[in-house]
């Protein structure tokens, strides 16, 4: 059991989102193990405890240099970026290049067991057809049928780390969430509690039948410590088969689904801007494209570029069915959603009410 203890780890990403909450669960699970971090700052509070280094994921020799220096056992890589109005490049520079950075520098550095990285399963998504129950046997989509910079990017990303698996004495896997909410989630909750102070919470896209699979960012945290363990037991003991985790990849999903809409009509109400039935307005779904395609153009005209809040990607996200099976993590992780939706929904929206109560998007 020894092997298994996570005494030197690196987050990547660790002052972002995902990132942040890994350490978090580490600092409260394993307050002994040492903890880095290697990101750019933001406005989340750092904990005393880690060690933080400054630097662009992007920037190699400065990467080499960190992790060289830190010599970690475990690495958690996180660091990436998540707004799908950033320009394709971006994408690439962050999510696919910054990862081969790290993977450069675990090859010469010689400490690395075990790599976690943190995918998502807009990988086997082409951003236009729904998913149901979807599992990892769906073949992970790159160009020409993956058409969207974000999922792309990621896509590739997670076939290197993969295949890095068993190589410089490193084990690696990937962990794709659902649409993943929580605390310092800009990209969801942020967006939807300024929906909802804007009046706008009440709009529905759509029929509103459609099931969206989301999870809770603190379970996804517990899954990369999971991951990381089972990790460091296969280094020296490959288990059978159908129970491997090395080179793997593994859906993360509440294993809950809700319908979108009520998803973001709790958070509303959650925010103090409860939606009553009779005051929802159904915008069907052929008018919301419609309505998304001119203001694309128009804001396009303005701006040469810029991104309006309402996008055709949006609305065809928001109409359908989104599914995801989490079976295999449950099986060969031991995975369990710990927190609720529910309980999930109130914590996020309780953190951003106290935390950014100035500085909420209308």
């Amino acid at each position: 059991m020894a092997k298994e203890n996570l005494n030197n780890v690196l987050v990547t990403g660790g002052d972002s989102f995902i990132g942040y909450h890994i350490v978090s669960k580490i600092v409260q699970t394993n307050p002994t193990c040492k903890i880095s971090v290697l990101d750019l700052p933001t406005s989340l509070p750092r904990f005393p405890s880690v060690q933080y280094h400054d630097i662009d994921i992007c920037d190699k020799p400065s990467v080499l240099a960190a992790i060289k220096q830190i010599q970690p056992q475990v690495i958690f890589h996180a660091a990436c970026t998540y707004s799908l109005s950033l320009p394709a490049e971006t994408h690439t520079r962050i999510n696919l290049h910054g990862t081969l950075n790290v993977l450069e520098a675990t090859q010469s550095v010689g400490t690395v067991k075990a790599l976690v990285f943190h995918s998502s399963t807009s990988v086997i998504e082409d951003g236009s057809s729904p998913v149901i129950n979807a599992t990892e046997e769906l073949p992970v989509l790159v160009a020409p049928e993956q058409k969207f910079p974000y999922p792309l990017s990621k896509a590739l990303a997670e076939q290197a780390v993969l295949s890095a698996n068993r190589k410089h004495g490193m084990v690696t896997v990937s962990l794709r969430p659902a649409s993943c909410f929580g605390e310092a989630n800009e990209e969801m909750i942020e967006k939807l509690i300024g929906v909802a102070r804007s009046g706008r919470g009440n709009i529905q896209m759509g029929d509103g039948t459609n099931l969206y699979d989301f999870v809770y960012v603190e379970n996804v945290a517990d899954a990369h410590l999971l991951a990381a363990k089972a990790l460091l037991r296969a280094v020296n003991q490959p288990p059978a088969e159908e129970q491997r985790v090395d080179g793997e990849a593994f859906h993360l999903t509440n294993d809950e689904p809700w319908l979108f809409w009520d998803f973001t009509r709790e958070v509303a109400k959650q925010a103090g801007y409860e939606v009553k039935k009779g005051d929802i307005k159904v915008v069907p779904r052929w008018v919301g494209m419609s309505m998304a395609f001119l203001a694309e153009w128009s804001v396009w005209i303005v701006s040469g570029g810029k991104e309006p809040g309402l996008t055709r990607y949006g609305v065809r996200y928001s109409c359908f069915t989104r599914t995801i099976s989490c079976e295999k993590a449950k099986r060969r992780l031991g995975y369990r959603p710990a927190i609720s939706m529910q309980v999930g929904i109130e914590r996020s929206v309780k953190w951003f009410l106290v935390s950014k109560k100035d500085s909420l998007k209308i």
